[in-house]
């Protein structure tokens, strides 16, 4: 009888005791490791699009596009860069619009197009520093809700599997249970 109890003891308290995480089917002991945290922001507010005066250092260049004398440059999954080219040879950073999840950039007429997440916005760019959004429409690009630029990190090694109930804006490194690996 005693060594009944205590054997139900074991069994109960150890099947509360979850030593191993399983990730695509393998199962590994968990551990902290220095890797990559997503900095996470509610979807709506992930979503707003604001002009910034202020040079932002450029993270991951992608395309550009010319407008007049003002070049727009991607930093992908972060927004885009306002490049005053009036004088080419002393092209100057001028601004920053915060587009996150973006990656390409489309400008016909006076209306720059781009995505953020899986939305496609319609920017009005005649004044690109007074800049106007004129237009989202809600999920043109289905993909790219789980599958944006941002949703792993830029480094390669581990890194923390983000939740999918807010957007991710960046990355932190910081001690991590390894749940995710990019090589």
């Amino acid at each position: 009888m005693k060594y009944g109890i205590l054997f139900f003891s074991v069994i109960f308290l150890t099947s509360c005791w979850k030593p191993f995480q399983h990730n695509s089917g393998i199962a590994y002991p968990q551990q902290k490791v220095w890797g990559s945290k997503p900095v996470y922001a509610a979807i709506e507010s992930a979503k707003k699009i604001l002009y910034d005066p202020v040079k932002h250092p450029i993270v991951f260049a992608g395309n550009i596009y010319a407008f007049k004398n003002y070049i727009f440059q991607v930093d992908v999954g972060r927004g885009i860069h306002v490049i005053d080219n009036t004088i080419p040879s002393k092209a100057d950073r001028i601004g920053f619009i915060t587009v996150n999840g973006c990656d390409q950039v489309c400008i016909r007429g006076s209306y720059l197009y781009t995505n953020s997440y899986s939305d496609l916005v319609t920017i009005d760019i005649s004044d690109p520093v007074n800049m106007k959004v004129v237009n989202r429409l809600s999920n043109t690009f289905p993909d790219m809700s789980i599958n944006y630029p941002l949703v792993q990190p830029d480094e390669s090694g581990y890194y923390e599997c983000p939740r999918y109930d807010s957007a991710v804006v960046g990355w932190v490194k910081d001690s991590i249970y390894a749940s995710c690996n990019k090589n």
